[in-house]
């Protein structure tokens, strides 16, 4: 059994991987030993699984590939509809549960930011300014609307909570209602509670249902005063109808980790909205930034890589139904 690894981590977590594939008889090649591409190539239409987001040439290519374990959260790269579908004999799984603590800290920093004026106070210190800001927002009380209670949203909810607030919770089936969320809908319901919400946060995937779903009608029915946070993907709305809005002066702010397209093109005027906070895809950062979720990754690819050689069930399995 050939597992190779796309992404580069430390030498101990390489040593960790190792000595659980070792157990069970599995050869181990990570990527980033081998210089040439032409290699690298070689080595992933050639391996049985691979541990990353290979790209769709290369599945189609390796005869022998029998799972890939992803290490992102969202798994639209291979799920969404396109002309060469994913290939229905090879298990696909994904990192669930290993980015709702970190983007949950990002949101909970983004909005008290806004809040707290920082990033003015921040420029007021370059100009050697003691100047105070102006009015602030505390964030006990305040009703939250949760776009997604997957990993990220129950997470944020959590930390909503601890703080005191309110927090709605909309997903595609109301049936669970995750710890820290106090009222459970449905999606359908979107148009009834946005008005209601002081903060909207989104952690929604990419799916037919969530493409576009805050259109520009949707945005002006939010408070004036609101808050637009989006950390799942950047199709939940058009950058244009969010910069139109900012621009008349409804919501507080939208702070985007996310956009479509993706990097935001050089002279969209969303870049020059005062009340945009934009940052690249970094809410639920991994290898290279955050340790601690580099290391939940790691685990998790060595669980399921346990489960797999053994005959176990797979953890986080995307099923069939899951694919557009």
């Amino acid at each position: 059994m050939k597992i190779a690894v796309t992404f580069s981590c430390t030498k101990v977590q390489e040593h960790k991987l190792a000595e659980a594939c070792k157990k069970y008889g599995a050869e181990l090649f990570f990527l980033t030993h081998f210089g040439s591409e032409t290699e690298k190539r070689k080595l992933l239409i050639s391996a049985d699984i691979i541990f990353g987001e290979p790209d769709m040439d290369v599945i189609y290519e390796n005869p022998n590939l029998q799972w890939i374990q992803m290490t992102w959260a969202g798994t639209d790269k291979y799920t969404m509809k396109q002309e060469r579908p994913f290939p229905g004999h090879i298990e696909l799984t994904n990192m669930s549960g290993a980015f709702g603590m970190i983007m949950s800290e990002y949101a909970i920093g983004a909005i008290l930011q806004v809040y707290r004026h920082f990033d003015t106070y921040r420029e007021q210190q370059k100009q050697e300014l003691w100047q105070d800001a102006g009015a602030e927002e505390c964030l006990y009380g305040k009703r939250v609307l949760l776009l997604g209670t997957g990993d990220i949203g129950a997470s944020l909810a959590l930390k909503c909570k601890a703080f005191g607030m309110e927090t709605v919770g909309l997903r595609r089936k109301a049936t669970i209602k995750p710890q820290g969320v106090d009222e459970m809908y449905t999606l359908e319901e979107i148009d009834k509670e946005l008005p209601k919400a002081d903060i909207v946060a989104a952690s929604l995937p990419n799916k037919p249902n969530t493409r576009h779903l805050l259109t520009k009608e949707r945005l002006f029915s939010m408070k004036p005063q609101a808050v637009l946070l989006n950390m799942g993907r950047g199709t939940l709305l058009e950058v244009d109808e969010l910069a139109e809005v900012l621009q008349k002066g409804h919501l507080r702010a939208a702070i985007l980790d996310v956009t479509n397209p993706e990097p935001l093109p050089k002279e969209h005027p969303l870049w020059q909205c005062e009340r945009a906070y934009i940052t690249p895809h970094i809410a639920g950062p991994s290898f290279g930034h955050c340790p601690v979720t580099q290391e939940f990754i790691i685990d998790s690819c060595i669980k399921n890589m346990e489960r797999y050689l053994t005959g176990k069930p797979l953890l986080h399995k995307i099923e069939r139904a899951d694919f557009e």
